[in-house]
């Protein structure tokens, strides 16, 4: 493949989509962390670390309150 786009994978459906039966806060502030995904092609590779480690964090905050 010749350029960057055609490297890319296909998109699939948005992943910040909200889950319309998601009624808790912590579902609302996880969507939108997740959201920032859908935005990394309009920021520098440089940024992405700070988006994916803050993705990350509000995954593991969420699944560890998911657990009580």
């Amino acid at each position: 493949m010749s350029n960057a786009q055609d490297q890319r994978l296909p998109s699939g459906p948005s992943r910040s989509a909200v889950d319309p039966q998601a009624t808790s806060e912590q579902d609302r502030a996880l969507d939108a962390v997740l959201a920032r995904l859908d935005g990394l092609d309009a920021v520098g590779v440089h940024d992405h670390v700070e988006v994916y480690s803050a993705v990350d964090r509000a995954l593991r905050e969420r699944l560890a309150g998911a657990e009580d």
